[in-house]
């Protein structure tokens, strides 16, 4: 049985599709063409540039075909798959890009697709170059990233069975079918009958459940709800709505994808070179997070440094004030008037060398005895010095040369 007659007696089966407009697709395939097929004419499976495989969707989507028939719009699930799991293996491959152009097709078959794209170990994106519809689509959303040109058509996520009633037609031309069956549901749906309500139902629930399954598949993939997928009810949109609907990724003429190698199977050398490539990223990152910790210890120094600076900062210029507050009171007590000399001496002294300094000048008559502060002796008052004056004593003598006023 030839490729048309199939697809025609899995219509008239009721078989489930994922497609839109399926007449339209039938009528735009090229069975003559394909009758004519030769296999020395089969094209390659896909086409490598810069290490990315182009692989082309085109066409109605059916569960297999006995040979490559893209070119004249048909793709069989099985056959992509193929070509998928081909790339994959293939050393010279580092990413893949579908190229879609299709309408979708058959519910069958499509676990074969998923399953190489799952098993796939390279970046795959897909290009929406003319239309991704129902079947079509649901192999794009498994692909790590959708691009779509301006003028792609992009939806109608839902199932669909056909059925063909040709009672009328059948009692123009004088047959009359008569059905005898062991129970209600053998061989149902036939054409030479209409449809119960009951049976309608049947098929009505059976496009549900498949519905309800590729509502959840879009959803898994694109970060959305099942609601809001079925909620579009199978309409198609054009690249921009889909855009907004969150149903592709992107719009632009080409698809954009990174050619860095990654690791293949069956090729070795690939596969030490990624593992170099892994070694010395790991340490650039350790060495960048040795910088890093340096440059956080070291600022951490650099704080505690300030802060002890603006502390003793702080502290200086307390003593500074006190200081200054003690100089004016001896002067207030002494009824003297300090030279800046001075001034800058008593500034320079401990405490201690202060308080000798303050208590000597204190006014005494010819009979008071000048003590020294209690715990001071002459060794602290000179800083020890065995020999020579200090410049406490200096600036003693200097105080008592001025005289009282």
């Amino acid at each position: 049985m030839n490729l048309q007659a199939k697809i025609k007696r899995d219509i008239n089966r009721h078989a489930l599709m994922s497609c839109e407009d399926l007449d339209y697709q039938l009528a735009s395939i090229d069975f003559k063409a394909l009758s004519r097929y030769d296999d020395d004419d089969s094209e390659a499976a896909y086409t490598v540039e810069n290490g990315v495989a182009t692989i082309d969707v085109r066409g109605l989507l059916v569960p297999e075909t006995s040979s490559d028939y893209r070119s004249w719009g048909v793709t069989g699930y099985a056959n992509l798959a193929d070509y998928i799991q081909q790339a994959n293996d293939d050393y010279t491959v580092t990413s893949i890009v579908l190229d879609i152009d299709s309408v979708g097709g058959y519910v069958k078959g499509q676990h074969l697709v998923d399953e190489a794209i799952a098993d796939n170990t390279k970046p795959i994106q897909t290009f929406v170059s003319g239309n991704a519809y129902s079947a079509a689509y649901r192999i794009a959303v498994m692909t790590d990233r959708i691009v779509a040109a301006q003028f792609a058509g992009i939806g109608s996520i839902g199932t669909i069975v056909k059925h063909t009633e040709q009672v009328s037609r059948l009692k123009q031309i004088g047959i009359t079918v008569t059905n005898i069956r062991s129970g209600k549901w053998k061989a149902v749906f036939g054409d030479d009958e209409p449809l119960t309500d009951e049976q309608l139902a049947e098929i009505q629930s059976g496009v549900n459940a498949n519905a309800q399954e590729f509502f959840e598949h879009v959803a898994s993939y694109r970060g959305l709800s099942a609601d809001t997928i079925a909620s579009l009810e199978g309409r198609c949109f054009d690249a921009t709505r889909a855009k907004e609907l969150g149903l592709i990724d992107e719009i632009a003429d080409s698809v954009s994808i990174s050619s860095q190698a990654t690791q293949s199977n069956n090729n070795p050398e690939e596969y030490d070179l990624n593992e170099l490539e892994k070694a010395q990223a790991k340490i650039k990152q350790l060495e960048d997070q040795a910088l890093s910790d340096k440059a956080a210890s070291d600022q951490k120094i650099a704080d505690a440094k300030a802060e002890a600076q603006a502390a003793k900062d702080a502290l200086a210029k307390t003593q500074a004030s006190t200081r200054q507050a003690a100089i004016d009171k001896l002067a207030a007590d002494t009824g003297r008037t300090f030279t800046d000399e001075q001034t800058n001496a008593f500034k320079a002294m401990d405490e201690a060398q202060f308080a000798v300094v303050a208590a000597v000048m204190q006014p005494t008559s010819k009979d008071t005895v000048v003590t020294l502060p209690d715990g001071l002796d002459k060794a602290q008052a000179t800083n020890g010095r065995e020999g020579g004056e200090s410049k406490i004593l200096a600036a003693v003598e200097a105080a008592k040369a001025q005289g009282a006023k």
